[in-house]
C-alpha cells in the first residue's frame, strides 16, 4: 500500500471512529458545566444560503475578523499560510498565482486568460488578480472554498474560490482606529466609522494607509526593493427600511500603491555548471571584498528607443470598483438578489528578470551575461451582472436556486522587452513590443434543486451552462534591432520571429468561443446536530485563451483550449464533546483534462501555454479545533496530495508524463494556539495567538527539475486590553525563525532566478474602538 493510501485510509478511519462514540460524548457533555469552553460558529454563504460552516456540505475554511486580526493577515499571501490546501506563488505583483489542491494559473497573464482560482469580493468576481491589490482590512470574513465550483459561484471556476465579505454598515454608531509601527519602518494606519444617517439609511467609511521600506536592496542604484506605499478606501451605504424585506447595499472601493519593484536573485541551479548571472554575482563579490547577499541585486534599468534617460524599475497600480446589491423577499417563497459590479484598473510594472546584467557598475561582463528587463502596462474595464432567486429553507420538501450571470471585460496589455548581450547572439539584443487588447464576454444560466427527505437527509443536483467568447487584436513590433554591444545585429529581439526587420512586425485579430455544461450532485446526511456526512460529484470549467506575446500572426491566432475537471469527494464534519471539539475531513479524487500549463522556454525566452493531455489529483484534508479550556483553543490542519501529469508532451517535445504537478506542495500543515484570559484583574485582558505552518517539497515546473525544499514559518501576536476597555496594545511578529523561502523561480541557462519571500518582521500596535 502506498504512503498516500495509508494516509487516506487512516484519516477516514479516524473520522469513522470519531463519530462512533458520539452518544457517549453527548452523555459526558451533559455533566459539563454550562460555562465550559465552547467553539464559536462562523456563518458562510458559499452555497447562497447563510449557514454555519459546519452545516455546509463542501470543503470550506472560513476566517472571521477576529482571527484575521489576531494572525495579522494583511494579504492573500498571508492567508495562504493559514488556509488548508491553499498556497501562493508569484512571478511579479501582477502575476499572482493561487493554488488549491494542485490547480493553479501558473504564469497565465494574457489579457484573454481566466483564473483557475476565482476571487470574489462581496459576490463580485475579480477578473485580474494582479490589479486587485486589496489588503484584508475591515473584513467580516474570508471564505476559502476548495474544489471545482461549477454551478453557484458567479463565474465558473475549476480549482476553488477565495471569497471576501467586507464588514457592512451598521445603524449603531461605532468605529475603530489602529496604528502599527514595525520592522523596516513599517507604518500602518487603518480604521472605520459606521452609523445610521436616517432610520433607513446607514453608512460605513473604512481606510488603510501602509508604508514600509524594502527588505531587499538594489545596490547599483541604492534603492530599496519590495517596499510598500499604498492607500485604500471603502465607502458604503446600506438602505434597509423598517418593516420591509428589501435591502440595498452600495459599495465603492479605491486602491493605489507604488514601489521600486521587486528583487530577483540568481542562484546556481542543480544542473552542472554555474549560469552567467550567479557567476557574475560571485565575481562582483570578489571585487568588492565580500559576497553579495541573497537580498542584494543589481537590476539594470533599460533605456528604450527614443528615451533620453533610463526607466527605473518600478510598480504602480490604481484601481477602483463599485457594486450594488439588491435583495427583496418574495413572501415566504424565495428571495431575489441582483448583484451589479464594475471595476476599473491600471498598472505599470518594470522589472529586471535576472537582477543583474552587463551594466552592473563593476565591469563584470561575460558573453552570455545578458539583460532582459520587462515593461508591462495594463488597463482593465470589467462589468458583471448576476441575478438569482433562492427559495426559503425547508425542513422537508423541495429547495431550489435559479439564476443568470453576465460579464464583459476589456483588457489592454502592452509589453515592452528590452535586452542587451555582450556576445553576438541573434535574438538577444534590441527592443520588441506587443500591444494586445482582448474583449472577453461570458454569460451563464444556472440552477439547483434539492429535496430534503427529512431534516437529516438531503440530495441536491445543480447544472450550469457557460458560454465564453474571447476576441481581440494584437500587434507585435520589432522596435529596434541591435544594442551597444552589437549595433549591426539585424535580428528582432525574441520572442518575435527572426524574419521581422527593425520597425517591422505584424497586426492580427484573434477570436474564438467555447461553451460547457457543468453538473454537480451532492448527498448530505446529518443524523444529529453535531454530525454531517456528505458525498459530492462536481465539475469545473475554465475557458480557453490566446498567448500574451505571440511570435508571429499565426501564433497569435492559435489559442489554447478550455480545461475541465471532474471531482469525486466525500467528507465529514463533526462537533464533539458539547461543541468543544471540531473535526472535519475531506477525501477527493479529481481528473483534470486539457490542463493549461504556461512555461518559460529558455530557447525562445518566451512563455508558451500548452494543454496538458490530462492530470490526476487525489488527496485528503483534515481540520481540527479544540477548546481545551475557556481561555485556550488549539487548531490545526493537514493536507496531502498525490498528483500526476498524464501523457503530457509539450509543444517543444518535452515529456513530463508521470511527473508531479508544478508549484504544488506535496503536503501542508498548520498548527496554532489562541489564548484569551483575565490578566492582572482585567477581564479578558490578555490575548495571544501563535501559529506555525509548513509546506512540503514543490516542483517549479512540469519537468520536476527545479524544486523548493520543505519550509515553515512561525508567527505570533500578543495583546493587552486594560479594564475591559476600548484601548488595546499589541506586539506581533511574522516568520520569526527568519526562514528563507522563494515565491518564484525561472530556470535560465543553469541558474534559478528567484524571488524571495519576506524575512522576519515585527512591530507594535495600538488600537481604539468606540
Amino acid at each position: 500500500m502506498s504512503s498516500w493510501n495509508r494516509v487516506s485510509v487512516s484519516a477516514l478511519a479516524l473520522a469513522m471512529l470519531a463519530s462512533v462514540p458520539a452518544s457517549a460524548q453527548a452523555q459526558d457533555a451533559q455533566t459539563a458545566e454550562a460555562t465550559g469552553p465552547q467553539l464559536g460558529e462562523i456563518l458562510v454563504t458559499a452555497q447562497r444560503r447563510e449557514a454555519n460552516v459546519q452545516d455546509a456540505p463542501l470543503a470550506i475554511s472560513a476566517f472571521g475578523a477576529t482571527e484575521i486580526n489576531a494572525q495579522r493577515t494583511l494579504s492573500f499571501e498571508d492567508l495562504a499560510n493559514a488556509a488548508t490546501s491553499l498556497s501562493f506563488t508569484a512571478l511579479s505583483p501582477l502575476d499572482q498565482e493561487f493554488n488549491i489542491r494542485g490547480i493553479t494559473n501558473t504564469r497565465l497573464d494574457s489579457p484573454s486568460a481566466d483564473q483557475s482560482i476565482g476571487i470574489f469580493v462581496d459576490d463580485v468576481y475579480v477578473g485580474r488578480s494582479g490589479l486587485f491589490n486589496f489588503d484584508l482590512y475591515d473584513i467580516e470574513r474570508v471564505e476559502v472554498v476548495r474544489g471545482p465550483q461549477g454551478v453557484l459561484l458567479g463565474r465558473n471556476v475549476v480549482g476553488g474560490a477565495l471569497s471576501i465579505i467586507t464588514a457592512a454598515p451598521s445603524f449603531d454608531t461605532g468605529g475603530a482606529f489602529n496604528v502599527s509601527y514595525g520592522a523596516y519602518d513599517e507604518l500602518l494606519l487603518r480604521g472605520h466609522v459606521t452609523g445610521g444617517i436616517t432610520e433607513s439609511l446607514a453608512a460605513r467609511v473604512s481606510f488603510q494607509v501602509r508604508q514600509r521600506d524594502g527588505f531587499n536592496q538594489d545596490i547599483l542604484h541604492n534603492v530599496d526593493l519590495d517596499d510598500v506605499d499604498s492607500e485604500q478606501l471603502r465607502l458604503q451605504l446600506l438602505f434597509a427600511p423598517k418593516d420591509s424585506d428589501f435591502r440595498a447595499r452600495l459599495i465603492f472601493d479605491y486602491t493605489n500603491d507604488k514601489s521600486n519593484g521587486f528583487h530577483s536573485v540568481a542562484i546556481d541551479g542543480p544542473q552542472a555548471g554555474s549560469g552567467p548571472w550567479s557567476a557574475a554575482r560571485i565575481a562582483i563579490g570578489n571585487i568588492r571584498g565580500r559576497p553579495l547577499g541573497l537580498r542584494e541585486s543589481l537590476p539594470e534599468w533599460p533605456r528604450y528607443a527614443g528615451d533620453s534617460a533610463e526607466t527605473p524599475q518600478q510598480l504602480s497600480r490604481t484601481a477602483w470598483g463599485t457594486s450594488l446589491r439588491l435583495d427583496k423577499g418574495l413572501g415566504d417563497v424565495a428571495t431575489v438578489s441582483s448583484i451589479t459590479g464594475y471595476r476599473w484598473g491600471k498598472a505599470f510594472n518594470v522589472y529586471d528578470q535576472t537582477g543583474i546584467g552587463p551594466d552592473n557598475g563593476f565591469g563584470v561582463i561575460s558573453p552570455t551575461l545578458f539583460s532582459f528587463p520587462v515593461n508591462e502596462r495594463e488597463r482593465i474595464k470589467q462589468f458583471s451582472q448576476e441575478i438569482r432567486v433562492v427559495s426559503e429553507r425547508k425542513e422537508t420538501g423541495f429547495e431550489w436556486i435559479v439564476g443568470t450571470y453576465y460579464q464583459k471585460d476589456t483588457v489592454n496589455k502592452i509589453d515592452r522587452f528590452w535586452a542587451e548581450v555582450p556576445a553576438p547572439v541573434p535574438t538577444l539584443s534590441g527592443e520588441s513590443s506587443w500591444d494586445n487588447e482582448a474583449r472577453n464576454r461570458s454569460y451563464a444560466f444556472f440552477g439547483e434543486i434539492g429535496y430534503r427527505f427529512s431534516p437529516a437527509l438531503r440530495v441536491v443536483a445543480g447544472l450550469r451552462y457557460a458560454n465564453d467568447k474571447k476576441e481581440g487584436t494584437v500587434t507585435g513590433l520589432a522596435v529596434r534591432t541591435g544594442d551597444k554591444f552589437n549595433p549591426n545585429d539585424a535580428v528582432a529581439l525574441t520572442p518575435l520571429a527572426a524574419t521581422f526587420p527593425q520597425g517591422g512586425g505584424f497586426t492580427t485579430d484573434y477570436g474564438q468561443s467555447w461553451s460547457q455544461w457543468t453538473p454537480q450532485v451532492t448527498a448530505e446526511f446529518k443524523p444529529t446536530d453535531d454530525l454531517l456526512f456528505y458525498a459530492t460529484y462536481s465539475t469545473g470549467y475554465k475557458g480557453g485563451g490566446f498567448e500574451d506575446d505571440p511570435a508571429n500572426a499565426a501564433a497569435a491566432r492559435s489559442g489554447y483550449d478550455p480545461e475541465t475537471v471532474d471531482n469525486f469527494e466525500i467528507g465529514a464534519k463533526l462537533e464533539l464533546l458539547d461543541n468543544r471539539v471540531r473535526f472535519n475531513i475531506a477525501a477527493f479524487n479529481m481528473r483534470y483534462r486539457n490542463l493549461q500549463v504556461t512555461q518559460t522556454n529558455q530557447d525562445c525566452l518566451c512563455n508558451i501555454t500548452d494543454n496538458a493531455a490530462d492530470a490526476k489529483i487525489k488527496g485528503v484534508e483534515i481540520e481540527a479545533t479544540v477548546a481545551l479550556t475557556r481561555w485556550l483553543t488549539l487548531n490545526g490542519s493537514y493536507s496531502v496530495l498525490d498528483t500526476e501529469y498524464v501523457d503530457f508532451i509539450d509543444s517543444l517535445g518535452r515529456d513530463s508524463s508521470g511527473n508531479f504537478l508544478q508549484r504544488t506542495p506535496k503536503w501542508q500543515y498548520s498548527v496554532g494556539a489562541n489564548v484569551n484570559t483575565d490578566f492582572f484583574g482585567w477581564k479578558d485582558g490578555l490575548a495571544a495567538n501563535v501559529s506555525y505552518n509548513r509546506q512540503g517539497k514543490l516542483f517549479w515546473a512540469p519537468d520536476n527539475i527545479q524544486f523548493e525544499n520543505p519550509y515553515g514559518q512561525l508567527n505570533a501576536r500578543v495583546s493587552l486590553t486594560p479594564n475591559e476597555g476600548r484601548f488595546t496594545m499589541s506586539v506581533w511578529g511574522r516568520n520569526l525563525t527568519d526562514t528563507v523561502y522563494r515565491t518564484n523561480i525561472i530556470a535560465f541557462f543553469g541558474d534559478e532566478v528567484s524571488r524571495l519571500g519576506a524575512p522576519v518582521t515585527w512591530g507594535v500596535e495600538a488600537g481604539f474602538r468606540f
